[in-house]
């Protein structure tokens, strides 16, 4: 039981964070709404054809706005984020209130997490080619469906009677050691945020492209894992806080890290589709020159490069995809932009002009009918010298 009331001064009850939930939730259900619809934009301006990423999005969009929503719910019905000694002191049938919102937030936490990463996971599968690196993706799709499965039965089975959980009232009723279970839940999203994050590094370095262009693909697959940033922060936020300790004010910090979690694995998903928007803004700005002439300085300092290197190099500007990377060659229709011109002596002698047709890594990575074109070294067109 807390301490009279008179104990505590009046600053003390009037102390209330719960507007940091309602700005956090009204946040990112903004965020994720608008990127959620400028990545079917993106899409929309490619023409690509819809995949299984595209039906599970709108889910972990579902499940993101719902956290949210039930943050909403429990600043206004349940007062979370003042202190229980006011809530017990006025209303103390808000504190049920309080442990219904956080049972939802737990089954609702973890579908929010999983679509999000499933979305990352079937993206490589579609663009791996690498027989080790495609089952180590579907290892790590089968780790992330289990983690949502096991703690899903974990958090229907944590309190006996089932109704214990928000009623405490309830003779016999008991739970297991649920701080543990509330901390622990965030290290297997660290686990698979690192599997997501060096996943995609072994098959890049493979490329045989110009190192400006192996960090570029490899900040676009990396942003996939930028969830990792908010599971360290929820764990260590868990781990510093008693979380049954006047649970409607410490609660808070809980609450909000709830909502940012699986808020970063949805925006970041969606992010991975974006390329077409940002040329789209890079036209309307009359950047497009500006990116070209750049492109163009990159590509002929690199073919000077080239032309002292040896026919046994396998070095072929301009392309994405070599003969043993683990990428798969898509839609061939994308923004075909200039031709780059390297010379190679033959092992016999003579000038050998090896003119490669090049394109730009656009928009989404997402199917094969996107504009991630990775075009193969066999489809160059060789010409004697």
């Amino acid at each position: 039981m807390s301490a009279p009331a008179a104990y505590y001064s009046p600053e003390y009850l009037a102390e209330d964070i719960g507007p940091s939930i309602l700005a956090t939730s009204s946040l990112f259900i903004i965020f994720s709404t608008v990127f959620v619809a400028l990545r079917y934009y993106a899409r929309y301006l490619t023409q690509t054809k819809f995949g299984i990423e595209d039906v599970i999005i709108p889910f972990a969009w579902l499940a993101e706005v719902g956290i949210c929503i039930v943050g909403i719910l429990m600043v206004e019905k349940a007062s979370t984020g003042r202190h229980i000694v006011l809530i017990e002191m006025t209303d103390p049938g808000k504190i049920t209130i309080h442990y219904q919102g956080i049972l939802v937030h737990e089954f609702l936490h973890l579908p929010a997490v999983a679509f999000s990463k499933l979305c990352v996971a079937f993206l490589y599968l579609r663009v791996f080619t690498n027989k080790f690196a495609r089952i180590a993706t579907y290892v790590l799709i089968c780790l992330i469906f289990g983690t949502w499965v096991a703690y899903t039965i974990a958090a229907m089975f944590q309190c006996t009677p089932f109704a214990f959980n928000w009623d405490k009232t309830i003779p016999g009723g008991k739970c297991f050691n649920i701080t543990v279970f509330s901390k622990s839940s965030s290290v297997p999203n660290i686990v698979t945020d690192v599997a997501v994050m060096l996943l995609p590094i072994r098959t890049v370095m493979d490329l045989k492209v110009s190192i400006g262009r192996r960090i570029g693909l490899l900040l676009i697959f990396l942003t996939g894992s930028v969830g990792i940033v908010a599971s360290i922060i929820r764990t260590v936020v868990f781990s510093n806080i008693d979380a049954l300790d006047d649970i409607t004010f410490t609660n808070t910090q809980l609450v909000n890290w709830t909502i940012i979690e699986p808020g970063f694995y949805l925006l970041a998903a969606c992010a991975l589709s974006f390329k077409p928007l940002f040329s789209m803004v890079a036209k309307i700005l009359h950047l497009e020159s500006l990116l070209t002439h750049t492109r163009s300085l990159a590509g002929k300092h690199v073919t000077r490069a080239s032309r002292n290197a040896t026919a046994s190099s396998g070095i072929h500007l301009g392309t994405i995809k070599s003969s043993h990377s683990g990428f798969k060659k898509t839609h061939t229709g994308q923004d075909l932009e200039d031709q780059e011109a390297e010379t190679q002596w033959k092992s016999q002698g003579g000038l050998r002009v090896t003119v490669t047709k090049t394109t730009r890594l656009d928009v989404d990575v997402q199917s094969r009918d996107e504009s991630f074109y990775l075009e193969s070294p066999t489809e160059s067109n060789h010409r004697p010298g």
